[in-house]
């Protein structure tokens, strides 16, 4: 008897779960020894084997400073920190100045780093992104959630080696505590890939360190604050943004397109800021509104395009220079925005006297 539509199906999704990966899970136990290699230090052997997630569990006895070293990447399948009161901590880093860091493989529960614990967790050593199957690609899409404390990157790590690679994933940022992607100072820091970077949660993003970013894939901001510790710290790709701050820091900024799906801030910082955006224009802001924050005449810029038509008449009254009494914008031949002149408050009550008094003139001589 031939199987009928239905029992095919049903046979293809049972193959699909016969051949998905099975992760496992492995626990730091180590009370000791630093040495992140050593099979001993975990509760079902490395995390590599298999691979399997790995995960970090905060103890007053465990040994918080992790010693990864060698010519070989430590594949795992996410990497999970667990919560202690009073902990402190972990810190990744390579005493040799030789280790390519971590591998780490989508999928499992985590599908990425996910750090429940209210500390900071750091890494002095680098961290590449793949799909589940070990390969570059989109399927590399991973998520770093500061879900209960801080995740820091630091950009000190052996050269040769991106702080972060997206690996042609999306990497999103989420959690309601802070990520940081290059501390200040770093002699690295930087985002790498032909993926993208997706912002939400309400925690700050910062993106700093010395080594420039790469990411060539567009740059999403859906919630929280993006802040930029390093000129150009986005990438030239499209920008779209439905909520959230992306704080120049006051630097130089050059990106892509910009799309509006909500209202969101763009807040200049304290020093002079050029921002340089794509021409817009063919883009639709629907009712939303961009805020701009800490505009200083004179010293900071923001451009779109080159000309003129780098935004519609519609969209420049979306613009709102927030510290200048939401003044809205104007831009000029070559493409840069500023606002448009406020009437002073006796102006704006005379056209009101004015197109009042013409309206009761125009009453009484019917």
């Amino acid at each position: 008897m031939k199987p009928n539509f239905t029992s095919k199906i049903l046979i293809a999704v049972l193959c699909g779960f016969a051949y998905a990966p099975a992760f496992g899970q492995t626990t730091w136990i180590s009370t000791s020894s630093s040495t992140f290699t050593t099979v001993g230090n975990w509760s079902a052997g490395l995390p590599s084997t298999g691979p399997q997630l790995a995960i970090f569990a905060d103890s007053a006895t465990i040994q918080h400073t992790i010693d990864i070293v060698g010519a070989t990447a430590r594949n795992t399948v996410g990497i999970r920190f667990d919560s202690f009161v009073g902990g402190a901590g972990f810190v990744f880093g390579s005493s040799a100045n030789n280790s390519p860091g971590f591998q780490s493989r989508a999928g499992g529960t985590v599908n990425g780093v996910l750090n429940n614990d209210n500390n900071a967790q750091t890494f002095n050593v680098s961290l590449t992104m793949f799909t589940s199957t070990g390969i570059a690609g989109t399927g590399a899409a991973q998520t770093f959630n500061a879900a209960a404390g801080d995740l820091v990157f630091s950009g000190n790590h052996p050269a040769g080696r991106s702080t972060v690679n997206n690996n042609g994933g999306n990497l999103t940022i989420d959690g309601g505590n802070n990520v940081t992607i290059g501390i200040s100072g770093a002699t690295f820091g930087d985002l790498v890939g032909t993926g993208g970077l997706i912002k939400n949660g309400a925690g700050t993003l910062t993106l700093g360190g010395t080594a420039a970013n790469t990411f060539s894939g567009g740059t999403t901001l859906n919630a929280g604050t993006i802040v930029a510790a390093k000129a150009n710290a986005l990438s030239s790709g499209a920008v779209v943004a439905s909520g959230g701050t992306f704080n120049t820091g006051g630097l130089n900024q050059n990106l892509g397109t910009l799309d509006l799906d909500g209202s969101v801030v763009l807040d200049l910082g304290s020093g002079a800021s050029a921002v340089s955006l794509a021409n817009s224009s063919a883009l639709d802001w629907g009712t939303f509104s961009l805020k701009i924050s800490n505009w200083t005449l004179g010293s900071d810029t923001l451009r779109f395009g080159t000309d003129g038509t780098g935004l519609t008449a519609g969209q420049l009254l979306q613009i709102d220079f927030v510290d200048l009494g939401d003044a809205q914008g104007q831009i000029d031949a070559n493409g840069f925005v500023t606002p448009a002149p406020v009437p002073e408050p006796g102006t704006v009550a005379l056209l009101v006297f004015g197109f009042a008094g013409l309206f009761m003139r125009r009453r009484m001589s019917r």
